[in-house]
């Protein structure tokens, strides 16, 4: 026959005073705790300090005693807080804490900060929990969480808006101002083909000439601002572009290496990449002295991964830490606040004299490959 188990209620006054003066001042000081204390030899709980009873939303502490400690978890958690509890036994020299939730007597869950410890009580090996109830942090955190997904939002807003508004400017300056230069430079060449006096013919030829340079930059402003390509071919063959255009402007050698010819991202995604490609190629321009770069493209299941790298001469990467982040360097921390925006990821790999390999990484979409 099975027999049932006695355990101490320790808020009989006959027990409380048949423990030693030592016991006594312990519980004492655990009734006064801020969290919530439980004692449990077995499995079993054997004491609940008032804190964890208020927790629970029982009437007292004997409507816990007795019951199983892993009673106290949310159901669906009871496994992995055993194994938690018993990493934490495991590593008893070291007092350490892990989240979890307990349920209360109403069924409302309570997200807690445990640690655990092995002691002896009653001279017999038992583990006491202490629970720091952080419904409070919880609710600031999703409040902060909820903030920052709202400013992730407004951040994806306004790089689409400023996108908008390039374009817009760029539609301008080829379709308005573009084409008003081209008109005076027409008009201008048909008053040439009149005039007869040569000093004349000489400063309106000098005038013509400006207005051509001003055609070339208005065109150059317009690729600079919004790249048609870009919009309208893609990501890939707009890198293509621009590494042609890089090579032509500067006379550095590029190879280009894309694993396919088209990729499906999102607007702000393309965008972000191919400004953040041309941050790294005027970085080279200004820091490397380099006459080589290599562009790859990979696509992966999971994400989009674009390498530059140059054989320049490359630098201390310890430079990039905050505390000794230079001024010049604002370029690369846009960069990378804005890939993480998009749960994304730069990497730099470079040593003096060694070249430096800048990697951009997007997550895509399944359905994006």
């Amino acid at each position: 026959m099975a027999t049932k188990k006695s355990f101490i209620d320790l808020q009989n006054p006959n027990t409380r005073r048949a423990l030693t003066e030592g016991e006594e001042n312990y519980h004492k000081m655990i009734e006064l705790a801020r969290e919530g204390v439980a004692i449990y030899v077995d499995g079993i709980i054997v004491y609940a300090n008032q804190k964890l009873v208020e927790m629970l939303g029982v009437d007292q502490s004997s409507d816990l005693i007795g019951q199983a400690a892993n009673s106290l978890i949310q159901e669906s958690r009871r496994t992995i807080s055993r194994e938690l509890e018993q990493m934490m036994l495991a590593n008893s020299e070291e007092l350490f804490s892990v989240e979890d939730v307990f349920e209360r007597k109403d069924g409302r869950l309570v997200p807690v900060e445990v640690s655990a410890i092995p002691i002896q009580y009653q001279g017999s090996p038992a583990v006491q929990i202490i629970a720091r109830d952080i419904s409070e942090r919880k609710k600031v955190e999703a409040e902060i969480w909820e903030y920052q997904n709202m400013l992730k939002q407004l951040s994806s807003d306004l790089i689409l808006a400023e996108e908008a508004q390039r374009r817009d400017l760029a539609i301008v300056l080829h379709d308005h101002l573009g084409q008003s230069l081209a008109m005076a430079r027409i008009k201008l060449a048909g008053v040439l083909n009149t005039v007869k006096d040569e000093e004349l013919t000489q400063k309106l030829q000098a005038i013509e000439q400006d207005i051509s340079d001003a055609v070339k930059q208005t065109r150059s402003i317009t690729y600079e601002l919004s790249p048609p390509v870009l919009h309208e071919l893609g990501l890939i063959i707009a890198l293509e572009w621009r590494l042609d255009k890089f090579t032509a402007e500067t006379g550095i050698k590029t190879t280009y290496d894309p694993s396919q010819e088209t990729v499906t991202l999102r607007d702000e995604q393309e965008i972000i990449l191919f400004r953040s490609v041309d941050e790294v190629l005027k970085n080279i321009i200004k820091h490397a002295a380099a006459n080589q770069v290599l562009v790859t493209t990979q696509t992966t299941r999971y994400s989009f991964e674009i390498k530059i790298q140059d054989n320049g001469k490359g630098f201390d990467t310890d430079l990039l830490k905050p505390q000794q982040r230079k001024i010049d360097s604002f370029g690369l921390f846009s960069i990378k606040e804005r890939l993480e925006y998009l749960g994304g990821v730069l990497d730099i790999q470079s040593d003096p004299g060694g070249g430096t390999v800048v990697t951009l990484i997007v997550p895509v979409s399944l359905e994006g490959i």
